[in-house]
Order: C-alpha cells, then structure tokens, then sequence
C-alpha cells in the first residue's frame, strides 16, 4: 500500500497485474498494479470489488446491481 491504494509482490518482488485468486477470493490489479475497488471494467465486462478489493460474486452490490458467479453485471 501506499497509504491508499493496494499492490501485491509475488514471492520474487515481482508486481502482480491482472487477475489474481488468494485463499478462494479473486482480485484485480490493474496495469500499474494498483488494486481496483468499486466498479471497474474488463474487456467487455464491468465487474464490483469491495472496499477490500475482494471482488462481489453472485449477489446485489451494495448500489443495487446483480452480479454472476463470474462476478460480471448482469443487466
């Protein structure tokens, strides 16, 4: 962290970017690495993360929108 945002170093030091799975709970790290919370979109899907940066999996986000299994609005 750098006071208000969030990186994860792999084992090497190495910056992580992209999708990443830790303990069953996925994140995303965007291309300077920076952990994304809120909405966010992705190729062509827009996605939520908590505060924490755990992404929202089959549910209502706390502003009211569905998302899947995959953790993709549903319109």
């Amino acid at each position: 962290t750098d006071g208000s945002r969030w990186f994860y170093f792999d084992g090497s030091g190495a910056m992580k970017t992209g999708w990443y799975k830790e303990n069953g709970t996925w994140y995303y790290l965007d291309e300077a690495g920076i952990m994304k919370t809120g909405w966010f979109k992705v190729g062509p899907h827009w996605y939520y993360a908590y505060g924490s940066g755990a992404l929202a999996v089959s549910t209502t986000t706390p502003d009211g929108y569905r998302v899947n299994g995959n953790g993709e609005w549903v319109n």
